[in-house]
């Protein structure tokens, strides 16, 4: 129980603003409950789309300043940090976050605004770690979109 309690919270990370907050949130949660934080960034790479572009050491380099500047980001200002644990890994998001967070006292991730059409296309990184985990898994959801007030005539 002594190993259960001691379990990271693993939170998931891509640069976007909701991944920022699923960072707030899960180290929020872990100074409440003493738990370390395991922060992951899940990046690919395809080498007939990325062949010009860059090496997959130039992607898992960039993968791990993204990692470190998050944390930087997010912390900033912010007392009594839990420990934190970066990681930068190649993958499928969801299959990743899953395994990694097998033992884990929780999975944070953010959900992203999507249409029913990206949903279809794409998937939901989200929706498969909520289906797959075996970790209770929070979702912090978007943050709503800003509506403007302006009437034509």
């Amino acid at each position: 129980m002594a190993e259960r309690r001691r379990a990271p919270i693993v939170v998931g990370i891509d640069g976007s603003e909701t991944g920022r907050h699923a960072l707030e949130w899960a180290l929020t949660e872990a100074r409440l409950h003493q738990r370390p934080v395991q922060v992951v960034h899940v990046w690919a790479y395809e080498p007939v789309n990325d062949v010009l572009l860059s090496s997959s050491r130039q992607i898992h380099r960039e993968s791990r300043e993204l990692v470190r500047r998050e944390i930087a980001r997010v912390t900033e200002g912010m007392d009594e940090l839990p420990t934190i644990t970066q990681a930068s890994i190649p993958g499928y998001p969801a299959g990743v976050l899953t395994e990694v967070s097998e033992n884990a006292a929780m999975l944070v991730v953010g959900r992203h605004r999507g249409g029913v059409l990206r949903q279809a296309l794409v998937g939901s990184v989200s929706s498969a770690c909520v289906r797959r985990a075996l970790c209770p898994v929070i979702v912090i959801p978007a943050a709503p979109r800003r509506r403007t007030n302006t009437v034509e005539i």
